[in-house]
């Protein structure tokens, strides 16, 4: 089948073909079409010309970029007792942010209407119409299933399984609602801040959040895996032994014997007095040897977990983000993939901290709404 326009589109996009003859080159259409179909893009606004590529055959050639006017991304990601909003535009940068508090314990009914308001009010103290938001997307702590985007038995959020979050979100902003899971989004942003792999093709991609809990992102042929029902990547419900009881109610979860929640209460019942996860990672980085201990025996237990997930994926990259991603985690969980994996399928693997930091759950979750957005099928269904 011919490139449409919304295949040209990702070509300019990835950067692979900038001038109409750099597509004529990929797709193999004529100039004529070329012409067409690009000139559609650019009265709809979504490309705009930006300088010339240099001669050509004796001619200056025009080059092209993505730039759509009305797509800004409003993104919230929840945790249990924040919410980070911002507004992004589609190439990731962060416009403007704030920090909500919040309690997901109350449910959404009560929840949902504060972060909206929230949103409001962001857009009002940017001075950003409403009108340029093309789609809104939020993360949770907890499964999504991706059939009916809506979170699937969360262990640790109470009153949220199935509840209408996309609906309630659309009923305020008529625009695309995105529901991922937070570790999803962060392996996405962090992805797609990485690029393409050795060879020009996306490669196998896992980031692993530590932070109250725990949870992976896999990004696999440059999409997220979610699973039958969102539940990839849910390594904080795998047994490791102990008897440490888990939200889920089962006994010797990692989650409940390595994540951030279990390391303050082992620290608490050590005689510490470390009470939050921001005062245990500048402990851990004043190298106080508690703290470090703690950290290494959960570094551990994880890595030894994701020995198994490197061994079944053989990914490129494992990436450690969350409030806990400091030094002795990072190197903690190195040692235990080393350790139990075999040397075949560490032997071109990358171990680091996420590069975006904090924002890669929100430039992952901008990037959610905007390759939705301004995929093949949805141009060529919005231009006909």
């Amino acid at each position: 089948m011919a490139a449409g326009a919304g295949e040209i589109l990702q070509l300019i996009r990835s950067g692979r073909a900038t001038t109409r003859i750099q597509v004529l080159e990929a797709t193999g259409l004529s100039r004529v079409t070329v012409a067409q179909r690009m000139d559609a893009l650019l009265a709809a606004g979504i490309i705009r010309t930006a300088g010339d590529a240099g001669a050509t055959g004796g001619r200056r050639s025009e080059r092209f970029v993505f730039d759509p006017a009305d797509s800004l991304v409003l993104v919230a990601a929840l945790e249990f007792e924040r919410a980070e909003l911002a507004v992004v535009d589609p190439h990731g940068a962060l416009l403007a942010r704030t920090v909500l508090a919040v309690d997901l314990a109350v449910g959404p009914e009560a929840v949902l209407p504060q972060l909206l308001d929230g949103f409001d009010d962001l857009l009002a103290d940017a001075g950003i119409k409403p009108a340029s938001v093309g789609g809104v997307a939020l993360s949770v702590p907890g499964p999504v299933d991706p059939h009916d985007h809506r979170l699937s038995d969360p262990p640790v959020m109470p009153g949220w399984g199935a509840w209408p979050v996309v609906e309630a979100v659309c009923a305020r902003f008529d625009v695309p609602v995105h529901l991922e899971n937070d570790a999803d989004a962060t392996a996405y942003g962090e992805f797609t801040e990485l690029g393409a792999g050795r060879d020009g093709r996306p490669e196998p991609f896992v980031l692993v959040k530590v932070s109250r809990f725990l949870g992976a992102g896999l990004v696999i042929d440059g999409r997220t895996y979610r699973g039958t029902d969102g539940g990839a990547g849910d390594i904080g419900h795998v047994d490791v032994g102990g008897d440490a009881v888990c939200r889920c109610g089962r006994r010797g979860c990692l989650a409940a014997e390595a994540g951030g929640t279990a390391l303050l209460r082992r620290l608490g019942e050590a005689g510490s007095d470390v009470g939050s996860l921001a005062e245990l990672r500048a402990h851990a980085e004043r190298g106080d040897p508690l703290v470090t201990a703690e950290l290494e025996r959960a570094a551990g237990l994880i890595g030894r977990v994701l020995a198994v997930v490197v061994g079944v994926l053989n990914p490129a990259d494992l990436v450690v983000a969350g409030e806990l991603a400091v030094p002795a985690m990072i190197a903690g969980i190195r040692a235990g993939v080393y350790a139990g994996a075999q040397p075949r399928a560490t032997a071109r693997l990358r171990i680091r901290a996420a590069a975006l930091g904090p924002d890669a759950v929100l430039v992952g979750l901008a990037r959610v709404a905007v390759d939705d957005r301004f995929s093949a099928e949805s141009v060529d269904a919005r231009l006909g």
